[in-house]
């Protein structure tokens, strides 16, 4: 006999199965704000769509006849979790799509590095248990208040375990797979796995994959530069060819060229360690060299911010640019981080003028490490210099004009802001003060008719390396005129010299450097450049993927 359907109960199970989804979802991502008081320099922030993804799960999975779905959910997201929060708390990084594969191949040394620190694990593994024993018990408490919705844990497998392998499978380069610094760690590692499911297990069972294994670099003291405040400016798309100091024709740089010929100023032309941004970010402040070695990333054996904490300096990342650029190039190891996120008003009226009110927090009086990564010349190049530095008219209908015009009134306006950070700074330190301003990559501005980055081309590889030391060592900047070959990874050993290391790549061939494409693990292709003694460019070759 057939009862008709009560709804107002019905609709009270309905609000209940809600609640409950919600109740998982705040139980469930929580632990990471918590998890962040224990160690500050987890950077996680909220993040709609996360939330919202997990609410999704959990409202498919109590769908489900019987509630082992929901027990399944819960123990997924608290192995994701936990497993990242261990990486976190041994290496300070977040785990990266590469490493999963060495689950399996080096579980052994995994584990016996983890036993190591054992006492260390037992908190961020507490906060789990905690968490999900909590879920699971009210999950059962609440039973009665679920609807049951056909297909629904049949949706939810194939939103977990289906649709992002496929992605990866499909996706030219790992990228969008890392770990997003300001995102959940249920996200951070589902990603991380999905692209080790999707796209290194196809290439294991073809035969294509090779597991490469890379020695770890090696630190030697030498002599440094500290107690000294250090500012490196890492810039955006800038192509030295239109920047006046470098001899271009239109005086774009009237501050950096009036310091030409002052006994603390250096500037030449060196190659980036990539074509875009998410690759040569991590790639130069992990001093990465072989396209490939991904580990020297997640081990920070030579993290520059990691070595100028050991030094005891207090370290800075402020950004207006998006947070998830800095995956990797942090090192877990920056006391205080700001981005484009946090400003997000501010930055669309001011651009980079930002930078200078965040540098307003730092105290110059004691040693610091201060990164400034500047949004600047990135196309479309009118958007992110304001109104007042309009020099080279942008009415014009010609379209090539007016992209020249308008990135050359970009690098007007960068110019404007390296003043301004060098007027502020030296107003306020009182230490030895080293400027160091460089790019992430260049920029392509109508040549052979092509334009933007992310292409490998030697000109996309070409950026400014400037060094300004006011009141610093002259033996410091005799280090930086001397670099050996004229790359990202050269001038990141002399950063490194500065906070007092000598860092040593025992997998590297003399003379050769490489610039990676659009995929960090060298899997979106890369350049050969082959240097002579003299420090000259001699060849170069792409490789494609």
């Amino acid at each position: 006999m057939k009862y008709p359907i009560n709804k107002p109960i019905w609709l009270a199970r309905l609000l209940g199965h809600l609640l409950v989804a919600a109740g998982l979802t705040i139980g469930s991502l929580g632990p990471d704000h918590l998890f962040a008081h224990l160690y500050p320099n987890y950077q996680v922030a909220l993040s709609p769509k996360t939330i919202a993804a997990v609410w999704l799960a959990a409202f498919l999975a109590l769908s489900a006849r019987r509630l082992t779905a929901v027990h399944v959910l819960l123990v997924f997201f608290a192995v994701l979790q936990l497993a990242q929060f261990w990486h976190f708390v041994y290496f300070g990084t977040l785990i990266s799509p590469q490493e999963v594969g060495l689950v399996s191949s080096e579980m052994d040394e995994i584990t016996l590095s983890l036993l190591g620190i054992w006492k260390a694990l037992l908190a961020p593994l507490g906060l789990v248990l905690a968490s999900y024993a909590l879920l699971w018990w009210i999950v059962g408490r609440m039973e009665d208040y679920r609807v049951r919705i056909p297909l629904g844990p049949t949706l939810l497998v194939l939103l977990l375990g289906v649709v992002l392998p496929v992605k990866a499978w499909h996706s030219t380069g790992s990228q969008v797979f890392y770990p997003n610094p300001r995102h959940y760690a249920i996200k951070n590692t589902l990603y991380a796995v999905a692209w080790f499911l999707g796209k290194e297990v196809p290439r294991r069972l073809s035969g294509q994959h090779a597991a490469l294994h890379f020695q770890p670099y090696r630190l030697e003291a030498i002599a440094s530069a500290l107690p000294a405040n250090i500012v490196l400016v890492m810039g955006e798309s800038l192509n030295p060819n239109h920047m006046g100091l470098f001899g271009y024709t239109r005086n774009t740089t009237p501050h950096f060229s009036a310091l030409k010929g002052k006994p603390g100023f250096y500037y030449r032309k060196i190659y980036s360690g990539g074509v875009s941004t998410k690759v040569s970010v991590p790639s130069f402040f992990n001093l990465k060299r072989e396209p490939r070695n991904v580990q020297v990333m997640y081990r920070g054996d030579a993290n520059l911010f990691k070595l100028a904490k050991s030094r005891g300096m207090q370290t800075w990342f402020l950004s207006t640019q998006n947070g998830n650029l800095a995956t990797y190039a942090d090192g877990g190891a920056v006391d205080h981080f700001e981005s484009r996120e946090d400003h997000l008003d501010e930055i669309e009226k001011r651009k980079d003028l930002v930078l200078l009110d965040l540098l307003k927090q730092v105290d110059f009086s004691r040693p610091n490490f201060v990164v400034l990564h500047e949004r600047g010349s990135h196309s479309p190049y009118e958007r992110y210099h304001t109104d007042d530095f309009r020099v080279f008219p942008e009415d014009v209908d010609d379209t090539d004009t007016f992209r020249i015009n308008s990135y050359d009134n970009s690098i007007l306006f960068s110019d404007h802001v390296h003043d301004q950070i060098i007027r502020q700074v030296m107003a306020r330190s009182t230490l030895p003060t080293y400027f160091i301003f460089t790019g992430d990559h260049g920029e392509l501005l109508g040549d052979k008719g092509r334009w933007g980055h992310s292409v490998l081309d030697l000109t996309v590889a070409t950026v400014p390396f400037i060094v300004y030391t006011p009141n610093g060592s002259p033996s410091m900047l005799a280090r930086a005129r001397h670099l050996p070959y004229p790359t990202h990874f050269e001038m990141g050993r002399f950063v490194a010299g500065l906070l007092g290391y000598r860092v040593i790549d025992p997998n590297a061939e003399e003379g050769v450097y490489y610039t990676n494409g659009k995929d960090i693990a060298g899997n979106g292709g890369y350049m050969r450049l082959q240097f002579d003694k003299a420090g000259r460019l001699v060849d170069w070759k792409v490789t494609l993927p």
